[in-house]
């Protein structure tokens, strides 16, 4: 039998090259030249003993950036969306209450996810560039008792950042688990989690905020 060659395509015999473009939206945004020039670093092996310093050296710079003093912090190496699912899959059983804000994409995809394990999804709804009061949440979570209530801190289909102050205290008056989108917040604002009652008490209610 004769082989037959497929040569290379003349594309990929040319070195990338990728213009710099200034970009201003949520996302993706520019790299500072020190982080790009941290990716250049070696690969080493996830069960490296350096590489328990370096997730330890991450963990401590998470919680400086949110202010807290939680123990229960950790990266998730992954895409925003990826920690959205990882925190509702992990922290809700199907046949559950849940409670979603839905302002813009974000609350309707996570309500979505949350449908997906067999949740039972309830919304709380206001046109695109609203936002929630306090006593509206504090209704909601009365009326549909949920074990999570997913609230976007920063809503960049709309462009909305929505306040925080007295929601944690209420998620748990209510004992449910706040989880909180702050993925287009993030270093844009600042987002004290302690200062704010973003913490774990005795009971399930804590707080999950991913960026």
């Amino acid at each position: 039998m004769s082989s037959v060659s497929i040569p290379p395509p003349k594309c990929l015999l040319k070195s990338l090259v990728v213009p710099y473009r200034h970009m201003f939206g949520p996302g993706p945004s520019n790299v500072p030249l020190r982080i790009l020039e941290a990716g250049a670093n070696p690969v080493i092996g996830h069960m490296h003993p350096e590489i328990f310093k370096i997730m330890s050296d991450i963990k401590s710079g998470i919680q400086y950036m949110f202010q807290t003093q939680n123990n229960m912090t950790l990266a998730v190496s992954g895409t925003g969306h990826s920690a959205m699912e990882c925190a509702i899959f992990n922290a809700v059983e199907p046949g559950e209450s849940v409670l979603t804000a839905v302002n813009g994409i974000w609350g309707e995809r996570a309500a979505e996810m949350t449908e997906r394990i067999g949740a039972r999804v309830n919304t709380i709804v206001t046109p695109p560039g609203g936002f929630f009061t306090n006593a509206e949440i504090e209704q909601a979570l009365s009326k549909h008792r949920p074990v999570l209530f997913f609230l976007a801190h920063g809503e960049s289909s709309t462009g909305v950042l929505h306040p925080l102050e007295g929601i944690g205290q209420l998620c748990h008056k209510y004992n449910c688990l706040f989880l909180v989108d702050s993925v287009a917040s993030c270093g844009g604002t600042p987002l004290y989690m302690d200062q704010l009652g973003l913490i774990s008490n005795p009971t399930r209610s804590s707080t999950v905020l991913y960026s």
